[in-house]
């Protein structure tokens, strides 16, 4: 049942430090050192989204920040970046209905690597 992997979820975020908030199918989870996460219902399990929103250097310079992407995205185990229709900048990745604390240990692991090609790129001039 997705409530309770979706509860199974959240108690270990919040031992990982990561402070919760509900708000109907949307949870959120914030961490003082580590990207925000919205997590949601998708597809038989559940989407993990972190948004930045764009500045006008990645509007300036669309090609760039589009290489950018695409060269995260050739380098992600988990995560695909991709940027909307407003050029904003997404990070999402797709977790199964179905909880064991190692399996998703290793998930929040190698999400956290993904987001690290992030933090290592030259992402920082396109993004607000």
């Amino acid at each position: 049942m997705i409530t309770t992997t979706l509860e199974q979820m959240i108690t270990h975020l919040q031992f990982l430090g990561y402070e919760i908030r509900r708000d109907g199918d949307l949870t959120r989870a914030k961490h003082p050192s580590k990207f925000n996460i919205a997590i949601k219902p998708f597809a038989g399990g559940f989407l993990f989204t972190v948004i930045f929103g764009c500045s006008d250097n990645a509007k300036r310079n669309k090609l760039s920040y589009l290489e950018l992407i695409n060269s995260l995205n050739a380098k992600a185990a988990i995560a695909r970046f991709y940027a909307d229709e407003d050029f904003d900048f997404f990070i999402e990745a797709w977790y199964p209905n179905y909880y064991d604390r190692t399996g998703f240990g290793a998930f929040l692991e190698t999400l956290d690597r993904d987001y690290r090609l992030l933090v290592n790129s030259e992402a920082d001039q396109y993004l607000e």
